[in-house]
Formats: structure tokens, C-alpha cells, sequence
């Protein structure tokens, strides 16, 4: 998985008919890479959101344990509206990179907006987070963001910091605080201006 994962990074840095794809179609890059690790009889579970009608995932809901509430859980996306808020979000990121803000923080923002509303909704059973790390890699990529060396699709960066802010934002549906959580975390990942001491920012929108 990890040389497959860096040699789609590879490609997201230098070709954009695969960003493009990545960022018009999660369920292609989601299939392409968790295709073959499919449990027998179930090939859906790759590259098919959670509630899509007529298949073993409509109505499968998913949910976290709880680092705000110990020993509680907390529920993503119900499955009901997984689909439509994807596609609400494809549309948003499709928005953003037509409309690429001349700021670095909007641009940040539109990136931290993003990414903490694909961890909101987790659209798929799993592997939803090296699907996210895909996505903020291609959007970053498109804005002319480069990339950290710290950054990875896999093994994933995946820590208790990151996991309080994903719970925040999916409790209170991404607030502008939230946001900016989200963004002083991405940074760690990103070089150029976004490796100077972070300022507020704006989510552009």
C-alpha cells in the first residue's frame, strides 16, 4: 500500500488529469486503491459511498470513539445523506480551485474546509482516510501549494490531535473556528509561506 500510495503522489504532482479525477471522483481513487483488499462477495466496499441505495452499504452508519466524552461514541454522516454531501463537496472543491483566492490564508482555508468535511462525513466504510490525504494533496497541488516532506498517504499521520479537531468539526458542522483548527493542523504538511508562524485565516467562502 505505501509504494502505491507514493506513486500516486507522484502522479497528483505532476499530472492534472489525475488531480482532476481525484478531486471530481473520490469513489474512482478509493476503488483504485482498495479494490483488491475487498472482503469475498462484498467488491462494493471499495469506490461505493455509505447509503448508496441497492447495495450492502445503504444504511450502514459509522462512529467514532469519543476523546470529548470518554467511553461515549460519537456518530459521522448519517448514511442517508452521505451521497448528497458528497456531491455537495466535489461542487465546493470544483468552486474553489475555479475561483483560486490570490490569498494564502483563503487558500488554506478553502483546504482545511474541505478536509475536515470529508473526515465529517466519512463517506465509505473505510480507508476514508487515505482518501482524504488524497484529496487535500490533489486540491493543494492545484492551488500551487507544495507539499511538506512530512506528508503521506500511508503509513497515515494520523494522531490525538488530529482526532479532537475531526470530532469538533463533525459536532459542531465546521464552524469558522473549526476551520482554523484544521488548518494550524495542515500546516505541518504544506512548505512554502505555510511553513512561516500561522495568522488567522478566512475559508474564502
Amino acid at each position: 500500500m505505501r509504494a502505491r500510495c507514493d506513486a500516486l503522489v507522484r502522479d497528483i504532482l505532476i499530472n492534472k488529469e489525475r488531480r482532476d479525477l481525484v478531486l471530481r471522483d473520490p469513489c474512482a481513487i478509493h476503488r483504485e486503491l482498495f479494490a483488491s483488499l475487498t472482503p469475498d462477495g462484498y467488491p462494493e466496499y471499495a469506490g461505493t459511498y455509505r447509503g448508496q441505495p441497492g447495495t450492502t452499504l445503504e444504511g450502514r452508519e459509522i462512529s467514532g470513539p469519543s476523546l470529548l466524552a470518554p467511553g461515549k461514541t460519537f456518530l459521522f454522516t448519517s448514511s442517508t445523506h452521505v451521497p448528497d454531501k458528497m456531491a455537495e463537496l466535489v461542487d465546493y472543491v470544483s468552486w474553489a480551485i475555479a475561483s483560486t483566492p490570490e490569498n494564502a490564508d483563503q487558500r488554506l482555508g478553502s483546504l482545511a474546509k474541505t478536509f475536515g468535511l470529508f473526515g465529517c462525513i466519512h463517506p465509505f466504510l473505510d480507508g476514508n482516510g487515505h482518501v482524504q490525504r488524497v484529496i487535500f494533496a490533489a486540491m493543494a497541488t492545484a492551488f500551487g501549494i507544495p507539499l511538506s516532506g512530512r506528508f503521506s498517504i500511508h503509513p497515515r499521520p494520523y494522531d490525538m490531535l488530529l482526532m479532537t479537531m475531526l470530532e469538533l468539526f463533525t459536532r459542531n458542522s465546521g464552524g469558522q473556528d473549526d476551520i482554523n483548527r484544521v488548518g494550524e493542523y495542515l500546516r505541518f504538511f504544506l512548505d512554502g509561506v505555510y511553513a512561516l508562524p500561522y495568522e488567522d485565516f478566512d475559508s474564502g467562502g
